[in-house]
């Protein structure tokens, strides 16, 4: 169920030229922070490089010969302690034990629509609020609400927990499982030992009502778990010490980490991420000159807009060529960055400059030499 009120409000000609030149301030900070970023960007690591000079490791047996180094040990991953969660959850054998706890509630949206008069310069803004019922993990504060009537969300009774054990291992070599960055679990049934009045089990849920599995009210609860369990196979990534595992620093880089699957697995995480991590940056640094560039001539297609058709144009006409602009600007950026963040790179480039200026400099020296077909005038000078 949801509903939607709406919200008109009038905005002169003048007001939206001022706010428009208030914008070309943000334009030019938004422009030099996006060009950052993406030279920033260009110069991070991609971890799973570095992390092939780690050391494969049968973690099934420690060797001394490998006390001290970067290694990648590999084996299944234990704990001698179980995680529980009472009520409602009863103890396990997991490394890390996740409790989601949502709460049926009001979640506002909105929408705003932009029109401009025909004539005149101003325009009318219609803002919709709309009002849908979820489940979620973060309930708004209905006070925040434009509409708080008939839309308020009560307190969450409960909230989200996760619970690790103090110490694990991968095969024979030990470490310490509140410190390092373990995986995600995955989704469990819930085995709840005396739970509260009220609340039961549909499939993996726990609600605080029957009827809220399928008729929820607003600040209803329903709780489920994920669990990342021993006896899986797993590479950590970490300086082995002695029969133990400890974090450790390679180029400046901080490898103390645990994966699901062999060490290759590892190093396909690792660079699944810096590629999702470097092209989400790269698009949002592009967007970002983009809507700088639109804060800047801004004001043209306000003022220009006491004509509604002609501020209209300009704008099309602006958007157009800033979008061009933006992508050969963050472009050009992101090409200069790789070039300098890589030493091999830049002087293979400054190599190619340096070979075309001496090839330009020679056959230009070759065209005005003696040997040139070019006339040489021999004629004594002439005095004035």
């Amino acid at each position: 169920m949801s509903n939607s009120y709406t919200k008109t409000t009038r905005n002169s000609w003048g007001s939206r030229v001022a706010n428009s030149f208030i914008g070309v301030l943000f334009g030019f900070l938004l422009i030099p922070l996006s060009i950052w970023g993406l030279w920033w960007n260009e110069g991070q690591p991609d971890l799973s490089v570095i992390a092939e000079a780690s050391v494969a490791v049968d973690a099934t047996q420690v060797s001394a010969e490998n006390d001290g180094k970067f290694v990648a040990a590999t084996g299944v991953l234990q704990s001698d302690a179980t995680l529980g969660d009472e009520p409602w959850m009863q103890p396990g054998n997991y490394v890390s034990l996740y409790r989601r706890v949502e709460m049926y509630a009001w979640n506002e949206t909105s929408r705003t629509e932009e029109t401009e008069d025909a004539i005149g310069g101003g325009s009318t803004t219609t803002t919709t609020y709309t009002y849908n019922k979820e489940w979620t993990e973060s309930p708004s504060n209905s006070s925040s609400f434009e509409i708080q009537t008939g839309h308020e969300n009560p307190a969450k009774p409960y909230e989200s927990l996760t619970s690790t054990v103090a110490k694990a291992s991968v095969g024979k070599l030990a470490f310490d499982a509140q410190q390092i960055s373990l995986p995600s679990g995955e989704k469990i049934s819930p085995q709840p030992g005396q739970l509260p009045e009220g609340y039961v089990i549909k499939g993996d849920y726990i609600y605080n009502r029957d009827a809220a599995a399928s008729t929820p009210e607003v600040g209803d609860i329903r709780i489920s778990f994920d669990a990342l369990k021993s006896g899986i196979t797993v590479t950590v990534l970490a300086q082995q010490q002695g029969n133990s595992l400890i974090p450790v620093t390679v180029e400046e880089q901080k490898f103390f980490r645990v994966f699901v699957g062999s060490r290759v697995d590892a190093l396909e995480t690792l660079h699944n991420e810096y590629l999702v991590f470097v092209w989400m940056v790269r698009v949002f640094g592009v967007l970002g000159i983009f809507i700088g560039l639109q804060l800047i001539v801004g004001p043209i297609g306000r003022i220009l807009g006491v004509i509604g058709i002609v501020g209209k144009a300009v704008d099309g006409i602006f958007g157009l060529i800033n979008g061009l602009l933006a992508l050969a600007i963050g472009t050009t950026v992101i090409i200069i960055s790789q070039i300098f963040h890589n030493i091999w790179l830049l002087l293979i480039t400054i190599a190619i400059i340096v070979g075309i200026t001496v090839y330009y400099l020679r056959k230009r020296s070759a065209k005005i030499g003696p040997d040139s077909d070019s006339p040489v005038d021999t004629s004594p000078p002439t005095m004035t």
